[in-house]
């Protein structure tokens, strides 16, 4: 199936039911007022020559207009490029330009940043505002006047992207994750398989629909989902538009559920729609885990996958939560990502590339049709990744005895913070362009909120000794708030192996103790 089906199959379902809502306003666009127009900008950007074989992207917060457009390019056959808002500017322009972006819509907040996206990412023919008028740039609303709404068929090719999705990477440089129509449609399956709606679901939409709330919410449009569309997190607003809404599924990272939990109206919060409360992009602690299930009931399921793996590769679902006896499950089961998805196929290799026994650490490898097909214009870093059909994924965990699988750790020196992937050699980079630092190295502490807290062991130039704030301040004037150091460490010198590579293991060894965190 293309992209675009699983939308339709949903308006099959209902044309006049509601589809996406915006939380605040509560204004609301019918399966079939989405529709029409997606047909109108679908063909406006077809006559433009922006189809098949074309990039491009929307740089939004949530937002209902934004994800009409996000419809409207899969409808066309074009690929989309999803877009992290919270990244800098910069990085986002060199992302498109990286990536051949061809046309992009944009929100009017971000006006102030076009000037500077064309300069560094020329290939870009037109910048349309979704959301009002921006100076020399035309509004969606004037772009598609006159426009038709004529039907649009597109041939299937399962090979063809639906995406490619940047990721960071340790040498800098942004990789695009190409994930074709076959991948999506996996997606789908697994999710469907592994947690069927009951009902017409309805969404909150509040983690970024640019990355795996996006991928859920796909999931549940061919059983013609309402979208609940809520633009940044509100704790208080997350918890009053369940029952307001009806909300029957959502998907948050562990984050912002601690922050739920510790809100004075979690307990008298009435979560009887609640069906499927997602969560994932990081480790949940197992005791938060375990007020979660007391606290929303027995709807809490994880998933686990990359981008360039199936989605989920693995799913502990509400029953795994429990014991037969109804009872809250163990810590350690509270910690396992579950067990492999019916259209994934998850395996430990060790070392030496021969296949784990139970119980034996190696790293975790997926395969299956909802792969990546590879890095777009990189065929090295694919290599690397996507061997005989397996994606390496560069975690390491093992497999019980029952199937389920664990993460102990994580091969490549990746934080993960908050639900977001930070790559301590693309800090380490950013900090080593300060005039005043000499050496530096970049770990995740332990943090009871983030999980990890990207954390800076820094050796200053002799002499120096600059305000670290204001080293703080240069980091997220480069690569953003979330990648930039929390914390910033000065130290004389940094320990180093007989032929000078900073060994990590010992920074950490004071603050992870002897936990599966230590790594050379």
């Amino acid at each position: 199936m293309n992209a675009i089906d699983f939308f339709d199959r949903g308006w099959s379902l209902g044309a006049v039911a509601p589809f996406l809502i915006d939380s605040e306003t509560r204004e609301a666009l019918t399966y079939d007022d989405t529709r029409r127009r997606t047909l109108r900008i679908a063909n406006r950007m077809l006559a433009g020559g922006y189809g098949p074989g074309v990039n491009a992207a929307v740089i939004s917060y949530n937002d209902v207009a934004a994800y009409t457009v996000v419809l409207s390019i899969t409808r066309t056959g074009a690929t989309w490029i999803p877009i992290n808002p919270r990244n800098t500017i910069l990085e986002n322009a060199r992302i498109l330009d990286a990536f051949d972006c061809e046309i992009l819509f944009i929100q009017a907040s971000f006006s102030e940043h076009v000037a500077a996206i064309r300069q560094v990412a020329p290939r870009i023919r037109e910048i349309i505002c979704i959301d009002g008028e921006i100076a020399d740039t035309p509004s969606l609303d004037a772009w598609i006047e006159g426009t038709s709404e004529d039907e649009i068929y597109l041939s299937h090719d399962p090979d063809r992207l639906f995406a490619v999705q940047p990721t960071g990477g340790t040498t800098g440089a942004p990789k695009g994750v190409c994930l074709p129509n076959k991948a999506l449609e996996n997606i789908v399956a697994n999710m469907a398989a592994v947690q069927p709606p009951r009902g017409r679901p309805v969404f909150l939409a509040v983690a970024p629909l640019t990355h795996a709330a996006g991928m859920v919410a796909q999931s549940l449009l061919p059983f013609g989902a309402s979208i609940v569309v809520m633009s940044h997190v509100d704790k208080t607003a997350i918890l009053r538009a369940i029952p307001q809404f009806g909300i029957t599924h959502t998907f948050l990272p562990p984050t912002v559920i601690y922050e739920l939990l510790a809100h004075p109206e979690a307990r008298t919060t009435d979560y009887s729609s609640l069906q499927a409360f997602v969560y994932g992009a990081s480790p949940m602690a197992p005791q938060k885990l375990r007020l979660a299930l007391e606290v929303f009931g027995p709807v809490m399921c994880q998933v686990y996958g990359q981008t360039e793996t199936s989605f989920p590769a693995t799913f502990l679902s509400p029953d795994d939560h429990f014991q037969s006896d109804g009872q809250i499950a163990s810590e350690k089961r509270l910690a396992s990502c579950g067990r492999p998805s019916p259209f994934s196929k998850v395996r430990i290799v060790r070392d030496d590339g021969v296949a784990a026994a139970v119980g034996e650490v190696g790293e975790i490898c997926v395969s299956g049709l909802g792969l990546m097909s590879g890095y777009y214009k990189n065929p090295d870093a694919t290599a690397e990744t996507l061997r005989d059909g397996w994606v390496h994924t560069g975690d390491i965990g093992y497999c019980d005895e029952e199937g389920f699988f664990y993460i102990t750790d994580r091969r490549k020196d990746m934080i993960i913070t908050g639900g977001f992937n930070v790559y301590s050699v693309e800090v380490e980079r950013t900090l080593l362009s300060h005039p005043d630092v000499l050496e530096c190295a970049v770990i995740g502490l332990p943090d009871p909120k983030w999980g990890e807290t990207v954390t800076a062991f820094v050796q200053f130039r002799d002499g120096r000794s600059p305000d670290v704030d204001e080293i703080i301040a240069f980091c997220k004037g480069q690569i953003g708030s979330v990648q930039s150091p929390k914390k910033i460490i000065p130290v004389t010198s940094l320990p180093k192996s007989a032929v000078g590579k900073v060994l990590k293991r010992e920074l950490r060894q004071q603050y992870w103790g002897n936990s599966s965190r230590m790594v050379s």
